[in-house]
């Protein structure tokens, strides 16, 4: 969550740079369709798009993380506002973490033209999902890599 003062944002949870395989697709539905959605509980990006529930299966990199957010830096251009579904990859976790995201900014990136920075906001994770994040910030802050 984004507190303003003036007109800069102050952050909720502290972001801490790393970069992580990310696959992710954009939705058009409410957010209560995805959240009651099987495909979106039960299963990963790839079989959703192998069944053919998804439009479209994008890969990006992480550039930062938090608890409450993450930056990803992709080729597809992202609209404020839209929500996406993320396949997360932690090193030394079996599964994708599974995360509905807002897209919250965006930014053309100045070292390519062709990619895209969006910054995007967590609206949907699980608890333990969300523990797997907070021991990857902790790991990166304090060097237990």
């Amino acid at each position: 969550m984004e507190m303003q003062k003036g007109w800069l944002y102050k952050r909720q949870y502290e972001r801490v740079p790393d970069v992580l395989k990310v696959l992710y697709y954009p939705v058009k539905e409410s957010i209560n369709d995805i959240l009651n959605s099987e495909d979106y509980k039960d299963t990963t990006i790839e079989k959703i798009t192998q069944k053919g529930g998804a439009n479209t299966l994008i890969q990006a990199m992480t550039e930062d993380i938090s608890k409450g957010g993450l930056s990803i830096v992709t080729e597809e251009p992202l609209s404020i506002g839209q929500y996406i579904i993320i396949d997360l990859f932690l090193p030394k976790v079996k599964n994708p973490i599974k995360i509905l995201a807002e897209v919250r900014n965006i930014e053309k990136s100045v070292k390519s033209s062709s990619l895209y920075k969006a910054g995007l906001k967590i609206i949907s994770i699980s608890k333990s999902d969300l523990k797997r994040i907070e021991s990857r910030i902790m790991e990166i802050k304090f060097g237990n890599k």
